[in-house]
């Protein structure tokens, strides 16, 4: 059920950046912990990160 939660997250999000200009991806962004930064970085940072929960959804399943 995680993973297929995630799963739909995951293309929703992937479509709607898609969905968006290429101007859109230069523009400057605040994280509330690492500051200034363009919203490209946030998105690889984001996506960088989707991978580490996928692993973890992975192992879990495989728990089971």
């Amino acid at each position: 059920m995680a993973l297929d939660v995630f799963t739909s997250v995951r293309t929703y999000n992937v479509k709607l950046l898609a969905s968006l200009p290429p101007e859109a991806f230069s523009k400057p962004v605040t994280h509330p912990e690492r500051g200034a930064m363009t919203f490209q970085t946030i998105v690889e940072t984001m996506g960088g990160h989707d991978l580490n929960h996928l692993g973890q959804i992975e192992k879990m399943a495989a728990i089971r």
